[in-house]
């Protein structure tokens, strides 16, 4: 009898984790397997992409993960990465926020929030009274709205509204915390006050283990990895044109740029919401117009090479955020050679600031020479500069951060009771279950589970040699 045929389009992080786990699920179930990865680029990896010269290591998405043990960390030690991994400095855990044209240190406990001058005497003081005054509500509320329930609405629109930019280039106002934030619903539910799970909550991270860190070569030598391990699955520079189901059967036909079309039994779409919804409309409309309503902001970044010598003042900890409101084009800059040593060579600092991000469109369309002049306006205006940057390198990612707005809990609920009419098929990416390259690594082992569980079901049998495919 045939394998199970599953194919996973995209070859970003959550098409080649999803493709690798797969693999790994049906070994240990006995299930034959023939897997294929296709991907429309020269290279695999999607957004997370390692820039290496001159001893210069640029990332154009996420620098880093923050977790302990769990998902991936046993995908590190199974891949062979664990000696690669490398735990950014100490120093990074200070952190800054821009505000009333000035840098001030995001407070990391009671006696510096006592002098976190971008808050009021009252709006510090109310923070001091969240204990007290914290209730539980079980209605979704936006980031801005649940934490000015519970720190008071100047520390939400300071605190919580820049955090929301630096993570989601968003805006707190819209974003849905149950879907963005779940551990701070977590926190409420668990403890009521968010004070009093914050001090639970860093003996855990602790015992957990959870740090920030990365691999020597950077996050792309994790991408690199993946697509080795899978080898003659991954299928580069393949365009898929289409996505037919049989008129007889179960299953799915690509049809693809280069080669002969594809027959899937099960296949998982590891693509941005648009391209997955184009797909999917002559299939079943009302999936691919769910999908289609997930937004995604766009990103622009550029990295500034410094001679240590061309600031007024040394750039310190792991970056700045820029608060709602300042006059700042900038969401924020990260110090990678502050937080990694050898992001830069010796005498260098790296800098890399983020732009654009929701209803800020326009700024990722901008030319490189404005986008580095933004860059280096910001840098200047923040910490003082003496001189220029002496190498600059720009990258655009369009719908780059999907945004988790209110309702969002609810449309991936609806997406993924429609996904029941159409067996075998899955979603997969940042675009759902969260963003993170931590929280992609974790969904994958869900996917695989619910690709196996589908295929098994339409496909009891299957009993031919194992092999691979990869399409993105």
């Amino acid at each position: 009898m045939n394998a199970l045929r599953v194919a996973v389009v995209g070859a970003g992080i959550a098409g080649l984790t999803a493709a690798h786990a797969i693999r790994r699920h049906a070994a240990e179930r006995g299930r034959p397997l023939e897997l294929t990865v296709l991907d429309r680029d020269a290279r695999a990896g999607g957004q997370l992409r390692t820039v290496a010269e001159d001893g210069f290591r640029i990332e154009w998405a996420a620098n880093a993960f923050r977790t302990g043990r769990g998902p991936t960390a046993d995908l590190l030690a199974r891949l062979g990465l664990e000696g690669e991994r490398v735990v950014a400095s100490p120093a990074a855990s200070r952190r800054y926020v821009f505000h009333g044209g000035r840098l001030h240190a995001l407070p990391g406990g009671p006696s510096s929030l006592l002098g976190f001058a971008p808050l009021s005497l009252a709006g510090r003081w109310r923070v001091f009274a969240e204990p007290l005054l914290a209730r539980r509500v079980a209605r979704e509320e936006s980031v801005h709205d649940y934490a000015a329930r519970h720190i008071g609405r100047e520390a939400a629109e300071v605190l919580l509204g820049t955090m929301v930019r630096g993570v989601y280039g968003g805006d707190a106002r819209e974003l849905s915390v149950d879907a963005a934030f779940p551990v701070m619903r977590e926190m409420e539910r668990d403890h009521r006050s968010l004070v009093v799970a914050g001090i639970a909550g860093a003996r855990k991270r602790r015992l957990e283990g959870k740090a920030t860190w990365s691999l020597r070569g950077g996050m792309g030598a994790l991408m690199q990895r993946l697509a080795d391990d899978l080898g003659d699955a991954v299928r580069l520079e393949t365009t898929v044109t289409a996505i037919e189901r049989p008129a007889a059967g179960p299953g799915y036909r690509l049809r693809v740029s280069q080669g002969p079309e594809l027959e899937a039994d099960a296949l998982v779409l590891a693509v941005p919401p648009g391209v997955a919804s184009g797909w999917l409309r002559p299939l079943a409309g009302e999936l691919a117009d769910e999908i289609a309503t997930i937004a995604a902001a766009d990103i622009a970044v550029a990295a500034l090479a410094f001679p240590r010598g061309a600031f007024a003042g040394a750039p310190d900890g792991y970056g700045f955020l820029v608060a709602p409101g300042e006059p700042l084009d900038i969401l924020g800059a990260l110090f990678e050679s502050n937080i990694f040593a050898d992001r830069a060579p010796e005498g260098h600092v790296l800098v890399r600031v983020i732009m654009g991000g929701a209803g800020r469109d326009d700024v990722p369309r901008r030319s490189d020479d404005e986008l580095v002049a933004s860059a280096t306006e910001a840098i200047d205006r923040a910490i003082g500069l003496r001189g220029a940057p002496d190498r600059v390198w720009v990258h655009r990612q369009p719908a780059a951060i999907p945004q988790y707005l209110l309702g969002h809990l609810d449309r991936v609920a609806r997406i993924e009771r429609l996904l029941t009419g159409l067996p075998g098929l899955q979603v997969a990416g940042n675009a759902y279950r969260g963003i993170a390259v931590g929280a992609i690594v974790a969904d994958a082992e869900e996917v695989a589970d619910r690709v196996l569980a589908t295929a098994a079901a339409a496909h009891p049998a299957a009993a031919s040699q194992q092999k691979a495919t990869v399409t993105v």
